[in-house]
């Protein structure tokens, strides 16, 4: 049996003063649209995981979890 991928999800998180935070999925079906998403992804919402879930050549499952940090940083005045 050979290896699959079963399911790509991006995991994105929203903070929000009623909320506090807010986790939304979304699933992506190839590279192409997991690279379009996160290209057209805006604020507020931030690419906080993303989950590939499938089966190894023995038929167990996996999921690998990518994670990522975002950091704001404010405008910082240009050296002269």
């Amino acid at each position: 049996m050979k290896h699959n991928v079963e399911q790509c999800t991006l995991i994105m998180r929203q903070l929000s003063p009623q909320r506090g935070v807010a986790e939304t999925n979304v699933s992506v079906s190839s590279l192409e649209e997991l690279y379009d998403y996160c290209m057209n992804l805006k604020e507020p919402r931030l690419l906080e995981r993303v989950v590939i879930a499938g089966q190894d050549n023995h038929g167990r499952r996996h999921a690998l979890t990518f994670t990522f940090q975002s950091i704001s940083e404010p405008n910082k005045p240009k050296a002269p």
